[in-house]
């Protein structure tokens, strides 16, 4: 028995091990002044998740790069009904104080939102069609607004997924799952939850029919 229950639990880790992790690599935008700049990652091939609450006014993020890179960024909300008309521009910073160039913007009244299932988040999005432009090197900015600046949303910047395990990703998903409002017990939605779990209870009934079926034998034999 107790062998049969160590094998047990050596498949449960195994099976942890195996699965693919769809990494996420969220950071909330915690500015408190207006118009304040949110630094992000420069690696903007790699995803990276900000999640962010407009309470009145624009926010923007900056990035540094140093190599011809291909910028793809996106805004996702929840679907709640209505969708919060959201919308972003990407500027970069001229030198010698010379003022900003857009790069290029998604309108909001041009956006057609798509619904979309994260079964790994366990969350439905509306989210916006790619930004995508192909930028040198420089300083950039990332504004997201509405019209009226109130609202809470989800830019993605980069396309590049990096690893960051099973329990890395839990944890990642629990984040994203929190700040959308999403009690702990939300983390039970999330894919990377119930297919595990229902393939570990699975093999336990297996295993406890099993048992029984050799205890029976046993007595009868």
């Amino acid at each position: 028995m107790t062998k049969s229950i160590y094998s047990i639990l050596l498949a449960v880790i195994f099976l942890f091990n195996l699965t693919p992790a769809s990494a996420y690599n969220p950071s909330v935008n915690t500015t408190t002044i207006p118009y304040q700049v949110y630094t992000a990652d420069s690696l903007i091939e790699t995803r990276a998740e900000y999640l962010g609450e407009l309470k009145g006014d624009p926010q923007m993020y900056e990035f540094t790069i140093g190599a011809d890179t291909k910028l793809s960024a996106r805004v996702w909300q929840l679907e709640t009904g209505n969708p919060i008309p959201f919308s972003i521009i990407a500027v970069r910073q001229n030198n010698q104080n010379a003022g900003v160039a857009e790069v290029g913007r998604l309108k909001a009244n041009e956006i057609v939102w798509e619904k979309t299932r994260d079964s790994v988040l366990g969350l439905s999005f509306l989210k916006s069609k790619a930004f995508e432009s192909e930028i040198g090197p420089g300083i950039y900015r990332i504004e997201v607004s509405t019209p009226d600046n109130v609202g809470k949303y989800m830019l993605t910047i980069g396309e590049k997924r990096v690893s960051s395990g099973y329990f890395g990703t839990l944890a990642e998903v629990r984040k994203i799952q929190s700040f959308f409002g999403k009690s702990i017990f939300a983390i039970f939605t999330s894919s990377y939850i119930y297919y595990p779990l229902g393939i570990v209870i699975l093999s336990v009934l297996i295993f406890i029919t099993w048992r029984k079926r050799e205890l029976i034998k046993s007595k009868h034999a």
